[in-house]
């Protein structure tokens, strides 16, 4: 699962993907990606941190997927990878927080060999 408000600003990361098998069902919301997950089963979430709702919103939806999935890897992409963004997403029970397409890439390949 993809959340992001605007998806075309990460076309080449999920052609990187889709490279190793991968799909995706995308998202625009906080709202529309806790639908998702109730009628869908993901490997992973990748998500923003500011949309339209708020600017924390990937914390709001981390937040909400860790009251009821406490398994799935979470990964933030957004335009920060300050440390303290880094330490609030893993605080949060985010596998990662980055800015960096190849670390996103490296994160995404990392999670879904370890599940």
């Amino acid at each position: 699962l993809w959340v992001d408000d605007r998806p075309e600003n990460n076309v080449y990361e999920r052609n990187t993907l889709e490279q190793y098998g991968l799909t995706f069902t995308l998202a625009l919301s906080t709202l529309q990606a806790l639908h998702c997950m109730e009628h869908n089963k993901f490997a992973l979430i990748i998500s923003d941190m500011g949309r339209k709702e708020g600017n924390r919103e990937g914390y709001v939806l981390l937040d909400a997927i860790r009251k009821t999935n406490k398994e799935i890897p979470f990964i933030i992409y957004a335009d920060s990878r300050k440390q303290e963004h880094v330490n609030e997403t893993l605080k949060r029970g985010g596998q990662g927080c980055t800015n960096s397409p190849a670390e996103l890439i490296d994160l995404v390949i990392k999670n879904l060999l370890n599940n």
